[in-house]
């Protein structure tokens, strides 16, 4: 039911209008003086208009145009009714915003025809309209809650593998605006952004996520590790989810990235804090075992020697006595850098608490090779140390294994290190000695 109002100055035409409309079902007004109509539609809009064309007061086509002059009227459908047959007339009429157009004498048939058509055609525009906003709010609830997550989120067209949809966080890892992303194919935008995709190949080939999911129809998931704006390390886990047509053919891929940048150096500062010594960095007991395994393990497979050397500072607790922890502290530091300038890449240095400190030579010809590094470092220990204004010097003794005249298992060579590292201190320390039957004293 529809309530209609009638515009006209003829009262008998009025009574015929209203009667048609109230048989057939609406609610029927009337107005006759035509220059009250603005007030009485803003204070009670129909459905729909009947407008006589001509009237004393005001005529119809003015009145047209001040409805259509009203954003909130504009919405109102205006059917003409006029005994007039001049075209120009219909076509001013049309064009000022008019639905349709009914001749007098009206014919009843005729205009209620019209009428039906009239409000079917504004009930239709009124779904279309209530559709478009339902579906703006269910677009504005998606955005909401893709800019709200930590991912970012792209989706992607199957078929020529460009962007449909990027949210927030996405645009900002590209930095790059959603009109410059959307309709873009994925490999060309993201090449060089510092994103992980442009690992790939290019879309559609082996080895892109998405080809995998398109071909799988399931979820993938892969870590990359690279460099991003700036050089920066950058750890990017990616997700691609396949979305299905009715079909169930995949035509769309959701890709969720997140960045565990921090999440792997947290775990990497974590593995190396239980592996290295905190105030060297250098690798601690537990790694040095582990190293010297693999040496012996190398050695063993290569025939190759193997030579372990252990370290003591001499008089080290008088540093700490005299010039505190602190410069303590500072020494053992040097101490570890100087040490590492005297082995190869493939040699480890390693502390092992206090002022204990080992290495382990891998690849060794022969027990000359170690004795020319063991003079390398005893050289590199006796240059003076500057410990925050002191000038000290410092010596060392070493005590030096050899795999495999000395032993073959890692316990057996570390004691008998120990053994010869005892032997140089009690013989004056400031001395290598190698833990055989014949000692020999490095000059």
């Amino acid at each position: 039911m529809a309530r209609i109002l009638v515009v006209d100055d003829d009262g008998q035409a009025i009574e015929q209008t209203t009667r048609l409309i109230t048989q057939a079902g609406h609610v029927a007004d009337f107005l006759l003086e035509s220059q009250y109509l603005i007030s009485k539609l803003e204070a009670a809009p129909p459905d729909l208009v009947l407008l006589d064309v001509n009237m004393p007061e005001v005529d119809g086509v003015s009145l047209l145009k001040r409805i259509q002059s009203l954003p909130h009227l504009q919405e109102i459908p205006v059917i003409m009714i006029t005994g007039e047959t001049d075209e120009g007339l219909i076509q001013e009429c049309f064009l000022l915003g008019a639905v349709d157009f009914v001749h007098k004498p009206v014919r009843p048939l005729e205009l209620m025809s019209r009428v039906r058509i009239a409000l079917a055609t504004r009930a239709h525009i009124h779904a279309i309209q209530a559709q478009k906003s339902a579906l703006q709010r269910a677009k504005s609830f998606t955005d909401a809650i893709l800019n709200s997550m930590e991912e970012g989120i792209c989706v992607i067209d199957c078929q020529e593998y460009t962007i449909q949809e990027a949210n927030r966080v996405f645009l900002t890892g590209i930095n790059l605006p959603r009109h410059r992303v959307v309709g873009e194919s994925c490999r060309a935008l993201l090449a060089g952004k510092g994103h992980a995709c442009q690992a790939c190949d290019g879309p559609g080939v082996p080895g892109c996520m998405l080809h995998e999911t398109l071909i799988s129809g399931e979820a993938t998931c892969r870590e990359f590790s690279g460099q991003g704006l700036g050089e920066q390390p950058l750890h990017t886990l990616v997700h691609t989810l396949p979305i299905h047509d009715a079909t169930g053919r995949t035509d769309r891929i959701v890709c969720l990235e997140r960045d565990v940048t921090q999440t792997r150096e947290r775990e990497n500062r974590l593995k190396h804090l239980a592996f290295h010594d905190p105030l060297t960095h250098l690798p601690n007991r537990q790694l040095f075992h582990d190293r010297l395994h693999q040496a012996l393990a190398q050695g063993r497979r290569h025939a190759q020697m193997v030579a372990v050397m252990l370290f003591d500072l001499d008089h080290f607790k008088a540093i700490n006595d005299t010039l505190g922890h602190a410069a303590g502290d500072l020494l053992l530091q040097e101490v570890a850098r100087r040490l590492k300038t005297c082995v190869r890449e493939s040699d480890t240095v390693a502390r092992l608490g206090g002022d204990e400190f080992t290495a382990v030579l891998t690849n060794v010809t022969d027990a000359s090779q170690v004795r020319k590094v063991s003079r390398k470092m005893l050289k590199a220990l006796g240059r003076k140390f500057s410990l925050g204004g002191h000038k000290v010097t410092v010596t060392s003794s070493i005590g030096v294994s050899l795999y495999p005249m000395d032993g073959d298992e890692m316990a057996d060579l570390v004691d008998k290190a120990d053994k010869a590292l005892y032997q140089a201190k009690h013989s004056g320390r400031d001395t290598v000695r190698f833990y055989a039957a014949t000692e020999a004293e490095c000059p």
